[in-house]
């Protein structure tokens, strides 16, 4: 009887064990589980943050203004120059008198200081287009375009060689030589006087329309003199930066004058 106490005490005890044992397994399940959850959750949250992150860089990148000019100057039209435009402040000066390498009688050097342009990628295009196709190289390689600060300078001056998107026109003098008729249009005809005119009521009129378009707010001072209310020579300009701007044009200037080289309408 004893000996049969004893046995059961035994298996009581192996099942005790058992029991033991089984919790002890369910209880590492739980925590192998919970520490696999744990490592699922960290990986997503990690891609998630990466995902973020690669987006964030890609929308900086896709920007062409820094943070303070966007505040200024919303990119509404696709150009890709915008990503050369950099802004600095720029003292300009009105005065009539003061040396100028661009204003004086004609000369060479006075010349030399005006010309330029630019060639565009399909994708430029595509992004840029509103409607509008334009002419692409033969070879496949882009499509030409002109940059409108040109287009402006053509009209205040256009020299011999100018080269507008990419597009070298035959001389046609401007504004500023249609000051100097003497000396830039020594054989005017009569005709060619009626289309210079024209030419230079085009130009005054794209004029009006892009100082109305930027609506520069640049303030000018005024002192006395003399008893009288007189602005002064100078104001401080948030000028683009122009020497990097045009760098980057010239990169993509080509020779206009060379038909061959484009793609000819069917």
């Amino acid at each position: 009887m004893a000996s049969s106490q004893r046995y059961q005490r035994l298996d009581s005890v192996e099942k005790e064990n058992d029991n033991h044992s089984a919790f002890e397994d369910v209880s590492h399940g739980l925590q192998s589980r919970r520490s696999y959850l744990q490592t699922v959750i960290i990986v997503i949250l990690g891609i998630t943050n990466l995902v973020f992150a690669a987006l964030w860089l890609h929308t900086w990148n896709q920007r062409d203004y820094s943070p303070v000019s966007d505040c200024v100057r919303p990119q509404l039209i696709y150009s890709p120059a915008t990503s050369a435009i950099r802004y600095e402040k720029k003292r300009l000066w009105r005065d009539i008198d003061g040396p100028n390498p661009f204003t004086g009688s004609p000369r060479p050097s006075l010349d030399q200081a005006w010309r330029d342009i630019i060639a565009l990628s399909a994708d430029e295009l595509s992004r840029f287009n509103e409607g509008d196709s334009t002419i692409a190289f033969k070879d496949g390689s882009g499509y030409i375009a002109e940059m409108g600060m040109y287009h402006e300078l053509h009209c205040v001056f256009l020299s011999v060689s100018h080269s507008v998107a990419n597009i070298n026109f035959t001389p046609k003098k401007r504004v500023r030589r249609y000051l100097h008729l003497d000396h830039y249009y020594p054989n005017m005809t009569d005709a060619d006087r009626v289309r210079e005119d024209t030419h230079i009521d085009h130009c005054l009129e794209y004029w009006r329309q892009s100082v109305m378009c930027r609506g520069d707010t640049t303030l000018g001072t005024f002192f006395w003199r003399d008893g009288v209310p007189t602005s002064r020579v100078y104001t401080d300009n948030e000028c683009v930066d122009w020497h990097k701007l045009d760098h980057w044009a010239r990169q993509r200037k080509v020779n206009m004058a060379d038909y061959s080289q484009f793609a000819h309408e069917e």
